[in-house]
């Protein structure tokens, strides 16, 4: 277990953070556990650590389609994601299985409002399509936390000039269909995110800047004064490039976001 570190975050959940800093998540119930998401250990299994967590049958959820959230997908039984992944081109799906065959079609499709039931405990679950059209936020109601992937960032910023993500208009929707979602269950949920040490690693916002209620304000701010023009973002100097066109990087109170002006609008 020395590759991960294991974190208790509630009395039936865990943080689980791999050696190359992608986080997963278990949260048990009476019934069942869900696993959500997968980090990426090469060469390795991740049912081992999980199995160490809990004695339940076991059930993944993906946020999102990216090799760092579902390369170990293949070694569950039951896994859900929102379908709405395959607008992605195949090419694209196919790169990010890292290698992989991962027979994403056998998954079994989550949506907006959907329910899954742990005993004891429920995942709710709210499509936030931005970084990729089918990421997904999932809501453990009975103990209130809510797991994001990298559909708002990590804390220091959300990649929106990865392959398959949607324009930032569109994005700029599903922020405020989501903020909506969240106040109309209490707004009170403790975000955890896909990618824990981002949480440190903000170039706009010194030391700790975790994800909030208050960062997903900004960052509906920050998208819609970018659909105005009110912001322009500078070149971001992005370590991963994804494309031949230059990322561009701005920020907004708490939040920070890399985009692509070809994918505006």
């Amino acid at each position: 277990m020395s590759d991960f570190m294991i974190t208790q975050i509630a009395p039936h959940a865990f943080h689980i953070l791999d050696a190359g800093q992608a986080s997963f998540y278990v949260v048990e119930g009476e019934r069942l556990a869900a696993v959500i998401d997968t980090g990426i250990t090469v060469g390795g299994n991740i049912r081992p650590i999980v199995e160490k967590l809990t004695d339940k049958p076991l059930v993944l959820v993906i946020t999102h389609a990216h090799a760092d959230h579902f390369y170990h997908m293949d070694e569950f039984e039951s896994v859900c994601m929102c379908h709405e992944e395959f607008a992605m081109s195949r090419e694209i799906l196919t790169g990010m299985m890292a290698g992989k065959d991962l027979k994403l079609d056998r998954t079994l499709d989550i949506r907006t409002n959907d329910v899954i039931d742990l005993g004891g405990e429920t995942l709710e679950i709210c499509q936030v399509p931005g970084h990729t059209p089918g990421s997904v936020a999932v809501l453990a109601r009975q103990q209130n936390l809510l797991f994001t992937g990298d559909a708002i960032g990590s804390g220091y910023g959300v990649w929106m000039h990865t392959p398959g993500s949607v324009p930032l208009s569109n994005y700029y929707k599903g922020l405020c269909a989501f903020m909506k979602w969240l106040v109309e269950r209490g707004g009170r949920m403790r975000f955890f995110g896909g990618h824990n040490m981002q949480q440190f690693q903000s170039s706009h916002v010194p030391g700790y800047n975790p994800l909030s209620l208050g960062l997903l304000a900004d960052l509906i701010d920050l998208v819609d004064k970018i659909l105005r023009g009110e912001i322009v973002g500078r070149d971001s100097n992005a370590e991963r490039t994804f494309s031949l066109e230059p990322a561009r990087y701005a920020c907004f109170g708490r939040a920070e976001i890399q985009y692509l002006q070809s994918n505006v609008r």
